[in-house]
Parts: C-alpha cells; structure tokens; sequence
C-alpha cells in the first residue's frame, strides 16, 4: 500500500450544472411542454378525440418551437437583470454562450413558422403574431404596465389557431377573444407574482409593481375570478355542456379559495410558487372545458 497521500475522488458535477441540462432550461421545459401539451388537446377537442395525426403533430411542433425561441429570447433579453437576480439560469451561469442562444431562437422561430405555412396561411400568420408578441413582451413590455397585454392577446389566439390549423374553426370560437384575453391576464399575474421582489427594479417593473404588493394579489385573484365567469356566460351563451364545464370551474373556485386562505395568513416566495403552478393549472383546465362546452 502506498504511504503517499490519499487522491481525492473528483466531485460530481451537480445535474444542473451540466451543460446538456441547461440547454433544456433554456428552453423553460415545463412551460413549453404544458403549452404544447395543450395546443395538442385543443386538436383533440375540436375533433372530437380523433384527429388527423399528422395535424397534430404539426400543431405540436409549431406550438413548441414558438414557445421554445420565446424562453429563449427572453432569456437572452433578460441577461444583465439575471446575472443579479437569478444568477442559476444557464445563461447568466456561463453555461450557454449568448451567440449560441442567438441561434437557438432563431432556428427554432424558422421551424415554427416553415411548420405553420404547411397548415395555411391562415396559421402562418397566427404564428407569425405569436412570435412577435414574443418579442414585443421581452424586448419592450415586460418591464411597463402593459406587460399583461402579450399574454393575454396570445392566450387568446391560441385555440383560433389550432382550430384553423385542423379545419375545424366556427364562428363560436370567436367567443375564445374575450375569454382568451381573461385567462391570459389571469395567468401573466399568477406567474410573475413568486418574482415580485426579483424584480423590484427599475429596468424589470412589471404590471405587478404598478399595482403594488398589496394589490398584486387581490387583483390575481379577481382576475381569475372574472375569467371564470367570462367562460361560464360565453358557453351559457352558445352551447352550455355542463359536463365539460362543471370539473374545472368546480376546481378553479377551489384552488383559488385555498390560495387565497393561505395567503391571508402569510405571504411567502413559497406560497407565490405554490399558487403560480396550482392557478395556472386551474386556468388551463378551464380552458379545455370551455371549448369542449363551445364546440357544436
């Protein structure tokens, strides 16, 4: 046995250290994959569970390469702010250059838009605004008041788009720009509000911090109060199934009940993280039950 001194095991890198993972977090994957997880349930829906799968398939592409190059320009947008206030990212960790992020977002904006033009023109230039509200909100609006507006104009165009792309778009659906632009300004608030003080900064003011904290959240909740009620008179309005629209009214009431008695207690990062994912499922579900109630 050697008497020389002991070699010391080289350490692990942490998985999130990795630069394999951190291209994945660039592209935010839970956000990309419940948007596309959606795109392609609205397919289902509006074809009554048995859609052409290879419109499908093009809906869900299209869906995540646009949602991909989004997180990814913001990221790329948001860099000098990140380096102080959320330093894990993989740009501001020196885990991804910035000219490769470049060229990230900008194959992945070609892919979403070559993939929409094999779906009409129609959902080409549906794609096309999406992706400019994509760069509207992180280069001039998510640090202003309006940094609700993009969101909830995209919330809103979403199942018109996915509607057009499988030939199965009817007048009712019109119906989804009044709902849409509720459920995307209630979700913008429930996902930014865990950041509120991240972003207490001049350069990265949102919505949020012209309301103020005290605000902030009665203003969230209300939101997804009138989203709720949007939904149900619209469906009332045109063609009510309450099986569809019962579950997921039932259980946005519900968590946003709860949230609100927890908050009242106390507010924590914690409890804004566990809102932002609980509020933003709620938000979602109703989403599918009022286009399944809408649809003839």
């Amino acid at each position: 046995m050697s008497n020389g001194p002991l070699r010391r095991r080289p350490s692990r890198i942490p998985f999130r250290r990795r630069r394999g993972w951190a291209w994945v977090r660039l592209l935010r994957p839970v956000a990309t994959l419940t948007g596309t997880a959606t795109a392609v349930a609205f397919a289902f829906i509006l074809e009554d569970g048995t859609p052409t799968w290879h419109e499908a398939l093009r809906v869900g592409v299209v869906m995540a390469a646009v949602l991909g190059s989004a997180a990814t320009l913001n990221d790329i947008l948001d860099l000098d702010h990140d380096r102080d206030a959320h330093i894990w990212r993989p740009l501001p960790a020196g885990l991804v250059r910035s000219e490769q992020a470049w060229r990230l977002a900008l194959v992945l904006a070609v892919v979403s838009v070559a993939a929409s033009a094999t779906l009409g023109w129609r959902s080409f230039l549906l794609t096309t605004a999406g992706l400019s509200l994509a760069y509207v909100y992180s280069a001039r609006l998510k640090a202003t008041p309006l940094s609700w507006l993009p969101l909830a104009l995209a919330f809103a165009i979403v199942p018109v788009w996915v509607a057009d792309s499988v030939d199965r778009f009817d007048d009712v659906l019109w119906w989804s720009l009044p709902v849409g632009l509720a459920g995307g300004i209630a979700m913008h608030l429930a996902l930014k509000l865990p950041d509120y003080e991240r972003d207490d900064e001049e350069r990265s003011r949102n919505v949020l911090h012209w309301f103020t904290i005290d605000y902030a959240l009665p203003v969230t909740w209300g939101a997804v109060g009138v989203y709720i009620v949007v939904a149900v008179a619209s469906a009332n309005i045109e063609n009510l199934r309450v099986e569809w629209l019962a579950p997921p009214v039932a259980i946005a009431l519900s968590l946003t009940l709860a949230m609100m008695v927890a908050l009242s207690f106390r507010v924590t990062e914690r409890r804004l993280l566990v809102q932002r994912w609980l509020v933003g499922g709620a938000v979602v579900a109703l989403s599918f039950g009022w286009l399944g109630s809408i649809i003839p």
